[in-house]
């Protein structure tokens, strides 16, 4: 990440996909599923629709063998209020 860091900052000001979710937020939402897509399709050699598909399928047991608790994030002011 911190080779193109930089290089995605520069693209962060023309594009909004970048500057509203940071260099981080660009790199979990769209950098890592396509990755995702390119391991798939080199690892089980098929073309990208299928190594799409195998993705989809495969999520549910994704989530079981990897399962984590939501994260809740509380808002202040109700906490301040539920305190008094």
């Amino acid at each position: 990440m911190s080779r193109f860091a930089s290089r995605l900052r520069r693209f962060a000001v023309d594009e909004p996909l970048i500057s509203a979710g940071g260099v981080a937020g660009y790199v979990q939402a769209v950098l890592v599923p396509e990755l995702a897509v390119m391991l798939v399709k080199d690892d089980m050699d098929v073309d990208e629709e299928q190594a799409r598909v195998i993705l989809s399928e495969s999520s549910e047991i994704g989530h079981l063998l990897n399962e984590e608790e939501d994260e809740v994030i509380k808002d202040a002011v109700e906490e301040v209020l539920v305190l008094e």
